[in-house]
């Protein structure tokens, strides 16, 4: 099964290693920060606690990459918009 089907079954701890493998681009190069983010994130909303908590913080991460290699202003604000939903949710944790 590769990652891809490993996700849509719910098995996100199994389908890790695949999907970093697949979106590593090299030493000195990004990685494919939105796929990383999206999988973290979504990985994310099936948990609760720390583990959610831990989920999001990668999330956050790469969204937070993935917006800094914008090219213009109005590029940078929309991909900001991933990394301020992020931050509510962790906030939402927190709260708690």
């Amino acid at each position: 099964m590769n990652w891809r089907e490993l996700v849509e079954a719910g098995n996100y701890a199994e389908a890790e290693y695949g999907m970093l493998a697949e979106t590593d681009r090299g030493e000195g190069f990004f990685p494919l920060n939105e796929m990383r983010a999206s999988f973290y994130e979504n990985w994310g909303d099936r948990l609760e606690g720390t583990e959610q908590k831990e989920k999001y913080e990668e999330a956050l991460f790469n969204w937070q990459q993935f917006a800094s290699y914008a090219t213009s202003g109005g590029e940078g604000a929309a991909r900001m918009l991933d990394v301020n939903r992020v931050l509510e949710k962790i906030e939402g944790i927190e709260a708690l």
